[in-house]
């Protein structure tokens, strides 16, 4: 599996065994994810970038008059600017969603009339294909080196096939644009940190130019330097590659999220419009102010049923549907002998977790997890009855037990359990994923403004599919929308 994702992400941590330069690599990167950081000034990013994908949309929703069109480029494009944004800073000049937004802005009614997709299908159901105006080279290289994976997974042997890929000047000219995108954010960061007298975040909590990830690697790398008694070095392979996993894991894994996410609540509106009855009564004043929620309500508001809803997307979604790991030293699963070194793989969307549980030998795993009854009363197991359906009540408590149905239940009155059940989106452990803090703040803010401004209409058939397809994440082969845009 690392092989696989060795080609594109060089040595970054994701991809290394726990040890020294697993650790190395850590270092470099743990203050990005610091809930100040997240919290008080990533988030503010996000929360802007995310308005530009909202603008598309109403854009395309005025122009679609109620047909579905595709969104999974407008997913992905918007959520590589938010984690660009969250990487290089709110002055980051270059976007994936404004050269759509301008090229819609350019179109005629006669180019809207010939954009129809239709071959047999007529009227509403046929889907509206929307033009896509070129991006900026260094991120369109940045999304074509992500779809090297395609390619390259099919392989017989992936390191021969990552081998003459290397090769190519298509992959060596995306390397280069890469590079030099990533780098000269670097070189900017540590102009801003010279220019405002190299104040670091030992002396500063929040220095006014460190409003980014790539600022406060260049923070920690000068003052890892310092200590060590060496010249800090910006440009080293350890940075550029932690900085590219960045952009790599933040941007596929959560645009694949919002797009089985979109397509879950198109398909229960009942699931959407208890979503948006809770938004509703959590942001109160914004309603009252017809306006948005500002990011500080969104991330500070308690919304319990917008918690069950995002874990219930990514219990269901499975994007990293398979996880594995490596024994240290001689052990035994459910009664089977593992010898030291053995790779382990285990499926995230498997039985107990997506599908109905299997029934295991008793005998066997007592030998194993003496302690396996203590975890059962923490993590209790879901109904094997509807494990497979969207069901984001699934992770709610009613303490009081007030209501005898659905339809007479009070949803914002309820708490969310986060241990309602098992799930493993971000793996556990050490090893889980390094990013799981950002990925819930994106996911929280990107979700409330959708869910806020637009209504996810239920496509026709033919568009909504469940099929997957397998890459460096499980991404829906179809993912349509059919907009309705809300008023308040």
């Amino acid at each position: 599996m690392y092989t696989y994702f060795e080609g594109l992400l060089g040595r970054q941590h994701f991809i290394l065994k726990t040890g020294p330069e697993w650790k190395l690599h850590r270092r470099v990167v743990d203050d990005t994810m610091s809930p100040a950081f997240l919290n008080n000034l990533a988030s503010h990013t996000i929360y802007a970038r995310s308005l530009d994908w909202v603008e598309l949309w109403n854009t395309k929703a005025r122009l679609a008059a109620g047909r579905p069109f595709r969104a999974i480029h407008d997913i992905h494009f918007a959520v590589l600017d938010t984690v660009l944004g969250f990487s290089f800073g709110s002055q980051f000049p270059r976007s994936a969603t404004k050269p759509q937004m301008q090229r819609l802005a350019r179109i005629t009614p006669e180019e809207l009339g010939r954009l129809s997709t239709a071959q047999e299908n007529t009227g509403i159901n046929s889907p509206i294909d929307f033009p896509e105006d070129q991006i900026d080279e260094g991120l369109k290289s940045m999304l074509e080196l992500l779809e090297t994976l395609e390619e390259v997974k099919t392989a017989p042997s992936v390191a021969l096939k990552w081998w003459f890929v290397k090769k190519t000047s298509a992959y060596q000219y995306r390397t280069r644009m890469k590079d030099e995108c990533i780098r000269g954010e670097i070189k900017r960061a540590v102009a801003a940190r010279t220019k405002h007298g190299q104040a670091s975040s030992e002396e500063s909590e929040s220095p006014s130019w460190m409003r980014c990830a790539v600022a406060i690697i260049v923070d920690r790398e000068a003052r890892n330097a310092r200590r060590e008694g060496r010249a800090p070095d910006f440009f080293s392979t350890v940075i550029m590659e932690e900085i590219w996993g960045f952009i790599v894991a933040g941007s596929d894994t959560m645009s694949t999220t919002l797009s089985w996410g979109v397509k879950f609540l198109a398909d229960h509106p009942k699931t959407q419009d208890r979503l948006r009855k809770a938004l509703q009564t959590a942001h109160a004043n914004a309603i009252e102010q017809r306006r948005l929620p500002s990011v500080e309500e969104i991330l500070q508001t308690p919304a319990a049923y917008l918690d069950a809803v995002m874990e219930e997307i990514l219990r269901c979604g499975g994007t990293i549907p398979i996880g594995d790991r490596e024994a240290i030293v001689d052990t035994v699963l459910l009664g089977h002998r593992i010898p030291k070194g053995t790779k382990v793989r285990f499926l995230h969307n498997g039985p107990g977790i997506r599908r109905p549980e299997l029934e295991v030998n008793e005998r066997k795993y007592n030998l194993c997890s003496p302690d396996s009854k203590e975890v059962e009363k923490v993590i209790p197991g879901w109904d094997n009855q509807d494990v497979d359906l969207f069901k984001p009540e699934r992770w709610l408590r009613d303490p009081e037990k007030s209501a005898t149905s659905d339809e007479d239940r009070d949803w914002a009155s309820l708490s969310f359990d986060p241990q309602a059940g098992p799930s493993i989106p971000f793996g556990l452990g050490i090893r889980s994923c390094f990013g799981r803090r950002l990925a819930y703040v994106e996911f929280r803010i990107l979700l409330t403004m959708v869910i806020w401004n637009f209504e996810l209409l239920k496509c026709p058939e033919e568009l909504s599919s469940y099929a997957g397809q397998l890459a460096f994440v499980h991404k829906p082969r179809n993912c349509f929308v059919r907009l309705k845009t809300v008023s308040y």
